[in-house]
């Protein structure tokens, strides 16, 4: 009876413990969620774009939301080679001024002036009537006095998106602190409808009413006086008021130092759209390299629609390289496109499209950027990688990148060299292969001596696959009878039969020597193998 008491009590305490977790795990979840409803209802509502936000509520993990919200920050970075985001701190200083000064029964974020605040900043002047009374109205109101609600008048020299001379006008009629921006100067009028209550100039003199108030004149009737009468402003109209006020609800316009397309306002750090880019380098002269960008589209990823007898996908390609500081380099975009027959859709679906792009650089440090759009399903993938060119050295033997491909064609003399020299490449930039396939490796050999007598370089070029320690099979170049024409650099190929190769992680050594200077590299370069099963 005992032992009973025991399991059931064991039991009874095993599930509660499984319980309380399943509602720790449900409280956090739900903490998350309160979290990201926050930030995009509050802390960003005001700066946020129609872009971003679409995208934001399309995501579904927190993790998605999380790399959003710090690419969100890091997007309006001034200075992104700093670590302290200027925008970020300056924009949550103003969230909390517009608590500590704007509020009035409802946060100070939520009013009218919290608003205009957190998207400009301070104003350059403000004209504050904090108790509202008598007033003495400026000509282009129309003169003559009355008395108001308490009001305040901020003024901006300029705000980008906005305009010049921008004047915006709050008024407290309820007597609560909540100032409300108004499009119509007459609604701080205490005595509006009171008859005969703070007249205009003109309506003293019976030359106007209170219905010559709805659009007032911008310039003087021949027989009146403007210094006594007085006349309204340009600005003043209703339809300019109106197009105020709906360009101040718009998010704060905001100069991107890397990208101009919406595509790429949003840049999202997630992969909804996954694929591949990769780049090469292969030296032009000591000054400069010419760049491959490689980017594969994976047809399994996209979404077809049928158009006619034909099902065709659409990827909208965006790209830019810059340089550390920011300053962009160079932008590229091209539209990918696939099409095929209804029952070819399947087969279509396992292959890839491979978009190409070369670019001529310096040595240095670069950031490169490619932005997926797919038209079809709104899917969007992003990917950041950096691209390190050294030094071109004039003297010691030196090795483009290496380059695992797929396939390579030799073009005819005729033809325009490509990036790879007197080849077309075909990279495998993920540097997976399937054990029914052969691998082709590619890469550009430079400084190499020339024996003077025979106008011939002398070298050895060796690459193995190796897997952990034990080398599994290996293919020798050797090179004694370089054409005179071509001494200055030299492209070179090998190839291997992955049949028999288990599928796992491997590497290729290659080292080669010029046997004139005795120089020696070597690299490795990791690469998978896959079942083709």
């Amino acid at each position: 009876m005992v032992k009973m008491e025991k399991s059931s009590l064991l039991l009874t305490t095993l599930i509660s413990c499984l319980l309380l977790g399943s509602l720790g795990a449900q409280s956090q979840e739900e903490e998350q969620e309160d979290y990201f409803k926050k930030w995009l209802q509050e802390d960003v509502i005001y700066t946020i774009t129609e872009e971003e936000k679409d995208v934001f509520n399309k995501l579904q993990t927190p993790a998605e939301k999380e790399r959003f919200i710090e690419q969100f920050w890091t997007r309006r970075d001034p200075s992104p080679q700093t670590s302290f985001n200027e925008f970020k701190e300056e924009h949550y200083r103003r969230v909390q001024y517009s608590n500590d000064h704007f509020a009035s029964g409802i946060p100070g974020w939520k009013t009218d002036r919290g608003m205009i605040y957190i998207k400009n900043g301070e104003p350059d002047r403000i004209e504050s009537h904090p108790s509202g009374g008598h007033y003495q109205r400026p000509s282009w109101e129309g003169g003559g006095s009355t008395s108001t609600y308490p009001f305040e008048i901020w003024e901006y020299r300029y705000l980008e998106g906005v305009g010049q001379d921008i004047e915006i006008e709050f008024v407290d009629p309820t007597l609560t602190g909540e100032f409300r921006i108004t499009t119509n100067p007459w609604d701080k009028d205490a005595l509006l409808y009171m008859p005969g209550g703070g007249m205009t100039d003109a309506e003293a003199l019976g030359m106007a009413n209170r219905v010559d108030r709805i659009v007032p004149k911008t310039s003087p009737m021949p027989w009146t006086n403007p210094l006594l009468i007085g006349y309204g402003r340009a600005k003043d109209q209703p339809f300019e008021k109106l197009a105020l006020f709906t360009n101040l609800q718009r998010p704060p316009s905001i100069d991107f130092a890397d990208f101009r397309r919406p595509e790429v306002l949003t840049n999202i750090r997630y992969e909804l759209l996954p694929f591949e880019v990769g780049f090469d380098y292969f030296a032009v002269d000591t000054n400069n390299y010419l760049v491959p960008i490689s980017v594969v589209v994976p047809h399994k990823h996209l979404d077809y629609k049928k158009e006619g007898d034909v099902s065709r996908a659409v990827v909208d390609l965006y790209g830019q390289v810059s340089t550390i500081s920011g300053r962009v380099l160079s932008v590229f975009e091209e539209t990918i496109s696939t099409q095929a027959d209804p029952d070819q859709i399947i087969e279509n679906a396992q292959q890839s499209s491979l978009y190409q792009k070369s670019l001529q650089l310096a040595p240095g440090r670069y950031k490169l950027d490619v932005i997926l759009h797919d038209a079809n399903s709104e899917k969007v993938g992003t990917k950041s990688v950096g691209i390190i060119l050294p030094t071109v050295s004039e003297e010691e033997l030196t090795l483009s990148s290496i380059v695992l491909a797929d396939r390579i064609d030799i073009q005819e003399e005729s033809m325009q060299a490509s990036p790879y020299g007197p080849a077309k490449v075909f990279p495998n930039v993920a540097r997976v292969f399937e054990n029914d396939q052969t691998l082709l490796l590619f890469y550009q050999l430079s400084n190499f001596q020339i024996d003077p007598s025979s106008r011939s370089g002398f070298l050895v070029s060796m690459a193995e696959i190796v897997s952990d320690t034990d080398k599994l099979t290996g293919e020798q170049l050797k090179i004694d009878n370089t054409n005179a024409e071509n001494l200055e650099r030299l492209h070179l190929i090998h190839r291997f039969d992955l049949a028999g190769l288990e599928p796992g992680k491997y590497h290729l050594h290659l080292q080669i020597e010029d046997q004139i200077s005795q120089q020696q590299v070597e690299r490795n370069i990791p690469f998978q193998i896959a079942s083709s099963n």
